[in-house]
């Protein structure tokens, strides 16, 4: 459930009322409600969504068939123009790996140009049944040092860089391509940069694409009412991303910044 206070009108409080259980409160009127979000997880029927009529509370995600996906992909596939395809994202798209699995399966029956985003950090079955029907896969290596990767994700990065490891020993299908989400003051220094080069280079992968961090998630954030701890952060510069563009290059890296990575 997503709260947006600036769409509240803050007049009837409906969603209160709506609430059998007394999630939702308001100290005064007048004032905004507040949640008790730790109640909300079990809910099943979300009816405070369902009276605010000002779009303030509201449900993302939604359960979905295969079918009614794949519905959608024949539907939309005539606007994709020739370079078009289906690109699984996430999240983590193996944390779901019976649907993630029998998707590709149908997206690779019907002649359909396919991605994953992953951050590997899966067990190697689960990746290796999704690579049967994959064209590309783009992995994240946020870190190199398995002490800094554990500080800020929560896990080492050893099962990671494992499993890149096995995808590189099956051979060019599908396309790897090694990304790095460059956050400034975490993993943007040369010393890490060339490691993660050296790497590649070590398991005869040559391509890397590099996303500059960004703070497009705030709001989302604060809807869900989660603390956003990369707040104070700011984006790298765009001479320091051409910097770390050319450190990949100079160790025979092939490297893209951005999302636009040549067929």
């Amino acid at each position: 459930m997503m709260y947006s206070q600036r769409r509240c009108r803050k007049e009837t409080y409906t969603c209160v009322a709506a609430c059998p259980v007394g999630v939702i409160s308001v100290n005064k009127i007048g004032d905004y409600p507040v949640f008790d979000r730790s109640k909300c997880a079990s809910c099943d029927h979300f009816s405070c969504t369902k009276s605010c009529y000002n779009g303030a509370l509201r449900l993302v995600g939604r359960y979905v068939t295969v079918s009614e996906l794949m519905d959608t992909v024949h539907r939309d596939r005539s606007y994709w123009g020739s370079g078009g395809g289906v690109t699984l994202g996430g999240g983590e798209p193996l944390t779901q790996p019976e649907f993630t699995l029998a998707l590709l399966k149908e997206l690779h029956d019907a002649y359909v140009h396919t991605a994953m985003e992953t951050c590997a950090q899966v067990p190697w079955t689960r990746l290796e049944n999704a690579l049967h029907y994959l064209d590309w896969v783009f992995v994240d290596i946020k870190h190199m040092d398995p002490e800094k990767h554990k500080q800020e994700t929560g896990v080492t990065n050893e099962l990671i860089l494992r499993n890149i490891e096995r995808m590189a020993a099956l051979g060019e299908s599908p396309r790897m391509i090694a990304r790095m989400p460059v956050i400034p003051g975490y993993n943007d220094s040369d010393h890490n940069v060339l490691a993660t080069a050296e790497f590649l280079r070590r398991i005869g992968k040559s391509e890397a694409n590099l996303l500059p961090f960004h703070r497009l998630g705030v709001s989302k954030y604060e809807q869900l009412g989660l603390d956003y701890s990369y707040r104070d952060t700011q984006a790298p510069s765009i001479e320091r991303m051409d910097q770390i563009r050319r450190l990949f290059e100079q160790e025979g890296i092939s490297c893209y910044v951005g999302s636009n990575t040549p067929f």
